[in-house]
């Protein structure tokens, strides 16, 4: 498997403002020349709008783990779950542009999946995600592309709820919003928004350098604080085009 990178990423504490963060990570072309500004943990919220959203089913059956009996019953299992496409948000200046350390390639696959937990005390919010990749299957190259995934699972409860709204009234539009996630970078700003995001999903994966040999790990994709998702019906409201009696 190879990984599709095009500059070299370093972890560093050599820093632009000196007194506003204590290490950075940093992009470099090939000639040596620095990329942009340095990259830091990004704590504030970023959007993304929800282009689709479906309601899936699956039928699992199977025998239980160990019954090599063809009689033996099979158990069965009807999982349902949400699935969605996002696209970052644009309003207001938030983060547009998204892109993985080690390229400037914009990131085109986002997508979430919300799952029913089994209990009341599994609920968690995760990212994942990569950068592209090409790789051999059945003897032929392929080529993935860079993708984040968000995946969230909540109480039985909450996700009958969540189902209910997304089936009647069916929503016409939706976002996304999440808080103190971390692998995203971006550079310093007072402004509590981001037009860009540098993404880190794995050191080793995205050879990310660490010459000064500083005792840190820089955050990569996985926890979210924060997660907030918003449904809404759009009503529209129908005007008469017809002038009423005693009108112009």
């Amino acid at each position: 498997m190879e990984y599709n990178l095009d500059h070299r990423v370093v972890l560093s504490t050599e820093r632009e403002h000196k007194s506003l963060y204590s290490w950075s990570i940093k992009e470099f072309d090939a000639h040596g020349k620095q990329i942009g500004h340095d990259q830091i943990p990004w704590d504030w919220s970023v959007a993304f709008e929800v282009l689709e959203l479906s309601t899936s089913y699956t039928l699992e059956m199977k025998k239980d783990d160990g019954a090599h009996d063809t009689d033996a019953p099979l158990s069965s299992e009807v999982r349902e779950y949400l699935y969605g496409r996002l696209r970052p948000s644009v309003e207001r200046r938030e983060a547009g542009f998204y892109s993985m350390f080690g390229t400037r390639r914009r990131i085109d696959r986002f997508s979430f999946f919300i799952y029913k937990a089994k209990d009341d005390k599994n609920e968690y919010c995760q990212l994942s995600g990569s950068a592209s990749y090409t790789a051999e299957w059945d003897f032929e190259d392929v080529t993935e592309p860079d993708w984040i995934q968000l995946s969230i699972v909540v109480s039985p409860e909450r996700f009958e709820q969540l189902m209910n709204l997304v089936k009647l009234p069916a929503a016409t539009g939706a976002t996304i919003r999440l808080r103190g996630v971390d692998g995203f970078y971006s550079e310093w700003s007072p402004s509590i928004r981001t037009e860009s995001i540098k993404v880190l999903a794995s050191v080793q994966d995205q050879q990310l350098m660490n010459s000064e040999n500083l005792d840190l790990v820089p955050p990569v994709l996985g926890n979210v604080q924060e997660f907030e998702l918003s449904l809404r019906k759009q009503h529209p409201l129908i005007r008469s085009l017809k002038p009423k009696d005693g009108e112009d």
